[in-house]
């Protein structure tokens, strides 16, 4: 969850504009020796298509190919490094994980493009859409207090790639995850059985200093009716989830204690040591520790920050941002060299949870 500033991804989003499919924003390198992937990073678009009409659901599906040697890469940014990703590529044969992944405030497909390609490259799908009133290019404000529809719309993306997608028969049902990153990390953990509790919102974003996540559930007048307290604490529990990792969340405040205990599936808490956007006490590290023990998983990342698990910067962007949009730059603030080796780190921790 980020400041509720709505200029801060703005040249994030002219930078996707302007690229390609094959341009999805990303990493280039990985902590495991290329020479012993199996598999390449195939990518397309996905639209979900179910009875809902009052919100559409678009986005990307990143999937493994046959073909580990095709593999390019655009260079259509001059902020961002491309994620390696080959465009509509032929799925390969076989059943396989499936990884929805939700991205942050104001964010979309792109943020963890990066972690799409490196999964799919290791033989996982990985799906993602652009959350409507709380994405980078959807912002209708009647949507944006709807926060409830989050986790909802990772339930319907579920039920569309093995129900009636093309990809139906490549994914095994028995091993859906969930990762989300910010605001993400807060509608997976919904999906896994945490519930919104109304009476800890008032009692939380209450007062004058208030926690990130306060600030901008309140900016967006989230829970101000009783139809909307009603509909933001109902379980959004889908019990097709099997595992849930959440990537450095904010929205810990407002979650029920006795939801959160009674989660019964692994949860991986990734945090981010820097706290340069929120604050780990509150947030990753409460997380934690209101989860059973015996279900979570906490690392706290060594000088990450909040940023570190989106994509990497070029080594120039920093300094383009800061020229041209002064306050975005915060986004590539150790975002190039020391953020591959971010990547690199979260991806192993992300692989260790999952196939063991």
């Amino acid at each position: 969850m980020y400041p509720s500033s709505n200029r801060l991804f703005w040249p994030i989003r002219l930078c996707w504009f302007a690229a390609s499919l094959a341009g999805v924003l990303g990493l280039a390198s990985s902590a495991l020796a290329e020479d012993t992937l199996r598999y390449g990073p195939g990518v397309t678009k996905i639209t979900v298509e179910d009875a809902r009409k009052d919100r559409p659901l678009e986005g990307d599906i990143w999937y493994p190919t046959a073909t580990p040697d095709i593999l390019p890469r655009a260079d259509t940014s001059k902020v961002w490094q491309m994620a390696l990703a080959d465009p509509d590529g032929k799925a390969a044969e076989g059943i396989f994980p499936l990884v929805v992944v939700s991205h942050g405030m104001y964010g979309n497909t792109f943020n963890q493009a990066w972690l799409g390609s490196e999964l799919a490259r290791r033989g996982y799908f990985v799906a993602m859409v652009n959350h409507p009133g709380t994405s980078s290019f959807l912002r209708d404000p009647d949507q944006t207090r709807k926060l409830w529809e989050r986790p909802v719309d990772l339930s319907r993306l579920i039920s569309f790639l093995i129900e009636d997608s093309p990809y139906k028969d490549r994914i095994d049902p028995e091993r859906i995850y969930a990762a989300g990153h910010s605001l993400g990390g807060f509608t997976v953990l919904l999906l896994a059985g945490a519930e919104f509790e109304p009476d800890r919102y008032e009692r939380e974003c209450s007062g004058e200093k208030l926690p990130v996540a306060c600030q901008v559930l309140t900016g967006w007048s989230i829970a101000k009716t009783e139809a909307d307290r009603s509909e933001m604490a109902k379980s959004r529990k889908d019990p097709r989830l099997t595992k849930v990792i959440s990537l450095d969340l904010g929205g810990t405040p407002v979650l029920s204690r006795d939801s959160l205990s009674a989660i019964d599936i692994p949860v991986l808490v990734l945090g981010s040591q820097r706290a340069d956007m929120l604050n780990q006490e509150i947030e990753s590290r409460a997380l934690a520790a209101a989860l059973p023990a015996d279900k979570v998983h906490h690392v706290e990342m060594s000088d990450a920050g909040h940023f570190d698990f989106m994509g990497v910067c070029k080594p120039e962007g920093f300094a383009i941002l800061e020229e041209y949009e002064p306050g975005d730059e915060i986004v590539c603030i150790k975002g190039n060299k020391e953020r591959e080796e971010q990547h690199q780190r979260i991806l192993a921790e992300i692989l260790a949870f999952l196939e063991h």
